[in-house]
């Protein structure tokens, strides 16, 4: 029996239902069969809640988090700070020599992608079974499972393409994996969103439950990406120029009227930049579409009180010698007063990737959301001398500073007072950085080798919420912190991107300006940009500017079919190959079929 993970799913589902997101009964039947269980209200309740778990449990936050490899890394935006020496983080980001199926960083977004497919694909095939369920509460129920199926699928076959495409739940042990092209794919993607479209409730009672407004938004940007495939990439039967133009004009239909129902869908789109990912907003965020919800107690989250953990891998703060990280900086739970009168928590992150020279440098001097969405300014937050971190010989080396402060009074820093800046936009001289008391550290110096960056670099703090950090090792800060998934705007940079695809510029335009004023430091339209400046290198830096760290780089770079011009402005991937335009298959998951050589994706 070779071939078991997709039958052991969904003879689990009836376990995993009962513990998925943070409201849900955890009551375990007993004594009764699953069809006894699933066909009543409650049974079938939970078998949709089941729907949920692999993207809490592994996707979204509490496994390792290699989801964000799978979609971010590998491009335009990201480099690797480790050198190339960090295993199978180093192969992914960077498309070394050795990368294929034996880099096992796509393992947990492939395993948790098709056990949430088998999950919605029992609940879909019990629905007509339920009872004690009026039609209308049924199909709002059902409705979350085509929606899931339809998110997982879509990132199914945008990573792998044309694979294994169960639709009911496979009930008996698989020794090869039948293949499905990329159209049947977006044939079941669009078909259920449209069902979600129809019969999501506006609202739900329980926190990341999904909602309607998310069915709008995932149905453009699939119609959108669907209507790419006029090449026939991959395992794909070309599209015609109709049939494109037919799905970008249903992209536009259901992104419009997202943006101009907003409201009566429940979201909105912030009218500041500084809200969208404000650790305050994060349980309530009125501009997310769909979130994967993470809680702070432990019987409510799969696996306990391993935490959400999103974040972590993109911090430049790792508590080692070789970084941002003073003596005088530690990992805690306990809050500091800063200067200003903020609490500020320190966290212990990984260090393993780094925004390019390239991603920081496009935005401008008025672009709110470089200070919004990172942090470049740390503090003090304990003292090796009173009440006040006095600077180490080590530390002024690291930073290459003089001497002359260590041991001198005036270069001690006050607890909450500032420890480091890195500056970005403006060049600190020698001499500058050495009468200051704390360490400045030029940006465009972790990057004088553009192949080798440093570890002097600002932390991207999307979902990163301090305010939320739970548990009991300060070391591993992890936080209850809910993961957006879907916001609104990205709906309209989609907006805009469709627009422009169907040859609209003005009304591209007047999208992408209402995001970038949004960001604007004044709101006063001086960010905004022509007609005639919408291209599709301008789409994508606007991407990167807005959503990057959101799980949709790569994709997005797929989409637009330039990801190997792209890997052209990080000088650390030297491999510009056709077959990184899908992942590779893992070794593991090879092992268990018939069909391996078939089964994985070509140069592989």
């Amino acid at each position: 029996m070779k071939r078991t993970f997709i039958y052991m799913a969904v003879a689990a589902c009836a376990v995993l239902a009962t513990i998925s997101s943070c409201s849900l009964d955890e009551e375990n039947p007993s004594a009764i069969s699953t069809d006894q269980e699933w066909s009543t209200a409650s049974g079938y309740e939970k078998l949709v809640n089941g729907c949920y778990f692999d993207l809490v449990r592994i996707v979204y936050g509490q496994a390792e988090d290699t989801y964000i490899i799978s979609s971010e890394a590998g491009t335009d935006i990201w480099q690797d700070v480790r050198g190339g020496s960090n295993g199978n983080w180093s192969r992914a980001l960077i498309y070394s020599n050795d990368f294929g199926a034996n880099t096992s960083m796509f393992q947990e977004a492939y395993s948790g992608f098709y056990g949430c497919l088998s999950q919605c694909n029992a609940a879909i095939a019990y629905a007509d079974k339920v009872k004690g369920l009026s039609d209308d509460a049924k199909n709002a129920l059902v409705a979350e499972a085509h929606f899931i199926r339809a998110h997982v699928l879509f990132n199914i076959v945008e990573f792998w393409g044309g694979k294994f495409l169960p639709t009911e739940p496979v009930t008996s042990p698989i020794t090869s994996l039948p293949m499905s092209k990329v159209n049947d794919f977006y044939d079941v993607i669009l078909a259920d969103l449209e069902f979600a479209k129809k019969y999501l409730p506006v609202s739900q009672a329980v926190r990341g439950h999904v909602t309607r407004a998310a069915a709008y938004h995932l149905y453009a940007k699939a119609a959108l990406t669907y209507a790419s495939y006029t090449d026939g990439l991959g395992y794909c039967d070309a599209i015609s120029d109709g049939r494109k133009n037919e799905l970008l004009n249903a992209a536009k239909e259901s992104a419009d009227y997202l943006i101009n129902n907003a409201a009566s869908l429940g979201v909105k789109l912030y009218s500041d930049i500084d809200e969208v990912f404000d650790e305050k907003n994060n349980k309530t965020n009125e501009e997310a579409l769909f979130i994967v919800t993470h809680s702070s107690i432990q019987s409510l989250n799969p696996r306990g009180n391993y935490y959400n953990r999103a974040w972590k891998h993109w911090d430049s703060y790792n508590n080692a010698s070789d970084g941002v990280g003073l003596a005088g900086m530690e990992p805690t739970y306990n809050p500091v007063k800063t200067v200003n009168g903020d609490e500020y928590r320190l966290a212990k992150g990984n260090c393993y990737m780094t925004p390019s020279k390239y991603m920081f440098d496009l935005y401008g001097e008025k672009d709110g959301r470089y200070k919004a969405f990172f942090i470049d300014t740390w503090y003090v937050n304990k003292a090796n001398d009173g009440n006040q971190y006095k600077w180490t010989a080590a530390d002024a080396t690291r930073f290459g500073l003089s001497d002359a402060r260590v041991g001198n009074a005036a270069f001690n820093i006050d607890k909450g007072d500032t420890a480091v800046y890195i500056a970005r936009g403006k060049h600190y001289t020698q001499a500058q950085r050495d009468a200051i008391r704390y360490g400045v550290y030029n940006l465009e110096d972790n990057f004088a080798d553009p192949a080798n960056p440093k570890k002097f670099f600002p932390s991207l703090k999307k979902n990163l919420c301090t305010n939320l950090f739970c548990g009991t090792n300060a070391s591993k800060p992890y936080s209850s912190a809910d993961c957006i998934v879907y916001r609104l705007g990205e709906t309209y940079l989609l907006s805009a991107e469709i627009y422009w695809r169907l040859g609209d510029t003005n009304s591209a335009a007047n999208r992408v300006n209402t995001i970038r004023n949004r960001a604007c430091i004044g709101h006063d339209h001086s960010m905004d940009v022509a007609s005639s400046q919408i291209n599709a290198d301008f789409l994508l830096d606007e991407y990167a500017r807005e959503m990057i760290g959101e799980w949709n780089r790569w994709q997005t770079l797929k989409r637009f079919r330039l990801l190997l011009e792209r890997l052209a402005l990080n000088p650390q991937i030297k491999n510009k190959k056709k077959e990184f335009y899908f992942r590779p298959v893992m070794q593991t998951e090879l092992n268990l079929v018939d069909n391996a050589d078939e089964y994985q994706n070509e140069g592989y």
